[in-house]
């Protein structure tokens, strides 16, 4: 398998928390963390860069020394660090594992094990349930509690994967298939076409009139860790990580058929084949036919996606939506709505930088935004409460208010049609107070509001500290709403409802937060959110130029929840976003 910058950037933090664990020079375990967020965020490939320029080429990295520069090109020769094996070697198997589960840090690793021996998940799991963590150096009663908590996500992320993760290697895969000459049409299917925030195993679905020779190649293709079955039509095998992967090669006539059965979600398929019954239709993944009583006469679809829709008397239904969350009738009264698309987009409202915890300049960030073809981009650093982040003080909001204005004027000397926006992400504190000095509310455009501390399971609390938050009226848009991080970290406790309610009277914006990890809004609630006439902003909430890719998963996030581009405000034209803040500064004035 090709050693890719991200692979390179988990295996240096991998050796970086087994540094920690042996209680090493924290210099030295600093160094390796730098690298690797240099490596997750460098454009070009270190394999692309070494063949070029070998170790001069890697050492032009920030954080790469002569000494790193090495042990990367070792393991683009070799497939490994022997550094990194010589650090496991001193470990039990199962001290990785443990590494893995949220919230659950080297230290925390490191103190365990030190003290009990624990090297293993289920050791871990017994000795919280035994009550043996407690009594621990800072652990107790609750961080026990947290323990086990955090032990199920992860076995539930060993089941499911962040679309975020599985979508870039289902696209490579695809792409690699749709290059083959004797493919014909290539598509993922399943939970990974549907675009669902986390998905199980990855179906790839091909049409081809040589399918023994497609199948072939594929399973010698090297792009599987393991290939656990290669029959004429399918191919099955494990991905590196362990995730499952099938292939399936179907005839051109049965290619939408097949596409629309691994599809859909269990209840979608039920829905249109009871919908086709009553036609006297059968649909199954080979076509759709006749029925007459129990025989199955003529095909009469099945080639196309659209003509097994149509057979049964409906428009194409995106795949988005086949959940049965009521598009079945809904295609039939040819009422389907029209989604909102990635091309809509003209801005991000949610990017951070150096000014607080992101890692490239103001500046290098809205010309990222510029060159991606947006209009405008917000600026939105961490407020003064947020001190972990770098929240800024009301002096530094007011300097960047300032710099924000000299860039806009440059671009509009220059005739560049694209302007920033001065923001910040505001915390709501304790009793939905918003950490906004007033000399610097008097200079920004709009303000992002956000629960960054004090999460509580009290769902009645949490509803009325950021309701409190919405009725102040300095917070334009509402960031991630449930706090929630995907198989990591669960929503504090919210009426979500009420709170959707809440904004959509007070006109404030609510965000679908489009970072993987987060996709907060959910698609449910973004639905509810766009029937109650509540308005949306989708934002990556960058941290650094590759997270503005994230703004796909908040799209796709906004589709699965039916939303249409009308709902949402980073859809407008500068002139229409100007318009409302502006309405919303008077209002509140």
């Amino acid at each position: 398998m090709p050693v890719t910058n991200a692979g390179a950037a988990g295996l240096l933090n991998e050796i970086a928390d087994l540094l920690d664990i042996s209680e090493a020079d924290s210099f030295r375990i600093r160094s390796y963390r730098h690298a690797a967020d240099s490596l997750s965020s460098w454009a070009e490939e270190i394999e692309n860069i070494s063949q070029k320029e070998g170790l001069k080429g890697l050492q032009a990295i920030p954080g790469i020394g002569k000494g790193l520069a090495e042990k990367l090109e070792e393991l683009l020769s070799t497939g490994q660090i022997g550094y990194h094996q010589e650090l496991l070697a001193q470990f039990p198997d199962g001290i990785l594992e443990l590494l893995r589960v949220p919230g659950l840090g080297p230290r925390t690793v490191a103190l365990v094990y030190h003290e009990l021996q624990i090297a293993d998940i289920d050791d871990l799991e017994q000795a919280a349930r035994d009550q043996q963590l407690r009594d621990l150096p800072g652990l107790g009663a609750k961080s026990e509690e947290k323990i086990l908590a955090s032990i199920e996500r992860y076995r539930q992320g060993l089941t499911r994967a962040l679309l975020g993760d599985i979508l870039p290697i289902a696209e490579q895969l695809i792409a690699s298939l749709r290059a083959h000459p004797d493919v014909l049409a290539a598509e993922m299917a399943g939970s990974t076409r549907r675009r669902r925030a986390t998905v199980g195993d990855l179906d790839l679905l091909v049409t081809s009139h040589h399918p023994e020779q497609v199948c072939r190649d594929f399973a010698a293709s090297g792009q599987l860790a393991e290939v656990t079955m290669a029959g004429d039509t399918k191919v099955s095998g494990l991905l590196a990580g362990g995730r499952s992967v099938d292939l399936r090669v179907v005839p051109p006539e049965s290619y939408g058929a097949a596409l629309q059965y691994f599809t859909g979600s269990a209840a979608h398929g039920v829905a249109l084949r009871s919908r086709a019954q009553k036609m006297n239709l059968t649909i199954n993944e080979y076509g759709v036919f006749e029925q007459h009583n129990d025989e199955v006469g003529e095909r009469v679809a099945g080639d196309t996606e659209e003509s097994v829709y149509a057979a049964a008397g409906l428009a194409w239904i995106p795949p988005e939506l086949r959940e049965d969350r009521g598009e079945i009738q809904t295609a039939a009264e040819g009422n389907l709505p029209r989604l909102l698309e990635l091309k809509q987009i003209r801005g991000d409202l949610h990017i951070h930088t150096t000014g607080s915890d992101g890692k490239r300049t103001l500046e290098e960030m809205a010309e990222a935004c510029r060159q991606r073809g947006y209009s405008y981009a917000g600026i939105t650093d961490h407020s003064p409460a947020l001190s972990v982040a770098g929240g800024l003080k009301a002096a530094e909001i007011l300097e960047q208010a300032a710099r924000i204005a000299k860039l806009n004027q440059q671009y509009k000397d220059q005739g560049v049609e694209f302007r920033i926006l001065a923001g910040l992400e505001a915390d709501i504190l304790g009793e939905g107070q918003v950490d906004l000095p007033e000399e610097a509310f008097a200079v920004l455009d709009f303000v992002i509001g956000a629960v960054h501390q004090g999460f509580s399971p009290d769902a009645d609390r949490m509803t009325a500290r950021v309701i409190a938050a919405l009725q102040s009226g300095r917070i334009d848009i509402l960031a991630h709403p449930t706090g929630r991080l995907l198989l990591q970290r669960e929503p504090y406790g919210l009426h979500l409802p009420e709170v959707i309610e809440a904004a959509g009277q007070l006109k404030v914006a609510v965000e679908i937060n489009a970072n993987p990890h987060r996709l907060d809004l959910d698609d449910v609630h973004s639905r509810f959110a766009q029937e109650n006439g509540t308005l949306l902003s989708i934002n990556t909430d960058a941290h650094d130029i590759a997270h503005l890719e994230f703004m796909q998963y908040g799209v796709y996030t906004a589709r699965r929840g039916w939303v249409e581009r009308k709902s949402v405000i980073n859809t407008w034209t500068l002139k229409q976003l100007k318009k409302w803040l502006d309405k919303r500064r008077k209002q509140w004035a």
